[in-house]
């Protein structure tokens, strides 16, 4: 019988794609409005610093840009040029990130059920945290374990963030955990550690996941229900050139890299949507009931 959900966050929960290419291009837009140079040039500036760290939502790639070379008093730069590049991002963010259809849902009925969802993600504590914060997902997950936070720059930081982040980062309704680096999926151990946590045998859960290569492989080894979320593969080929235009190429294999291994298992189960992931559990409890 499944006793506990694990799940992916990007691109299982929610779109990652569908929210981060128009909330990058309204930053991109805003810079170029402030700093009066082309396009291009701001776009290549952010992208090295992306691929530096593999990833878009680096928080500070604005300040760490070569962007920031020429207007060397960060007071003026941070207020007339990297606030209004923040709003933009935030807005776009309100606006495009939301759960996919019946997520909260599921996540209500699961827990009417006495079964924990928790989350498990390869990405960094500062982007996750917010994310989750933002569609009210940690109102209903059990706990939230991401990979370590960005580190913060010595410089270059606003008071707002240094505060919030002093004082242990954004206040979620369920636990939030830092895996060591090493664990990124699909290392079993971050999978590993949350049954330990939460006392129940990896045999007795479901992973649902959207990556073939790396969510499906961990959950057949430790004898999880493999779970694929194969709607959350499903990204425009308008989107991925949008994309592809000013991700990191290392994020752009992160989040899109959906090829199974070949020497792999195919996943036992596959969704078309969340919602189907309540309908797994209670066909497991069914079971265990017409056996007893």
């Amino acid at each position: 019988m499944i006793r506990a959900v694990i799940t992916d966050m990007d691109n299982t929960l929610y779109s990652w794609v569908d929210y981060i290419v128009p909330s990058l291009e309204a930053m991109v837009d805003s810079l170029c409005r402030t700093t009066g140079y082309p396009r291009i040039r701001v776009v290549q500036a952010l992208k090295e610093v992306y691929e530096r760290y593999e990833s878009n939502e680096y928080p500070f790639a604005i300040q760490e840009s070569k962007l920031f070379q020429e207007f060397p008093d960060f007071n003026s730069f941070n207020n007339l040029i990297i606030t209004p590049a923040r709003e933009a991002f935030s807005a776009a963010r309100r606006k495009y990130l939301v759960p996919y259809a019946h997520v909260i849902e599921t996540l209500e009925a699961l827990k009417k059920l006495g079964v924990p969802v928790i989350a498990l993600t390869d990405a960094p504590r500062n982007p996750a945290e917010r994310r989750a914060l933002k569609m009210k997902l940690d109102q209903h997950l059990a706990a939230i374990y991401t990979l370590p936070a960005f580190p913060f720059p010595d410089t270059g930081v606003g008071k707002d963030i240094l505060e919030r982040e002093s004082a242990g980062g954004a206040k979620l309704a369920c636990p939030i955990v830092e895996l060591p680096r090493e664990f990124e999926k699909p290392d079993p151990r971050g999978y590993l550690r949350i049954c330990a946590d939460f006392g129940v045998d990896p045999k007795e859960t479901m992973f649902v996941g959207d990556s073939l290569p790396k969510d499906v492989p961990l959950a057949q080894s430790v004898g999880a229900l493999d779970v694929w979320a194969e709607y959350g593969t499903y990204v425009s080929a308008e989107y991925r050139e949008r994309l592809a235009v000013i991700s990191a190429a290392s994020a752009m294999r992160r989040h899109l890299q959906h090829a199974p291994n070949k020497d792999r298992k195919p996943p036992r189960v596959r969704l078309s949507g969340f919602d189907q992931v309540l309908q797994v559990v209670q066909e497991s409890r069914a079971r265990v009931s017409a056996v007893a």
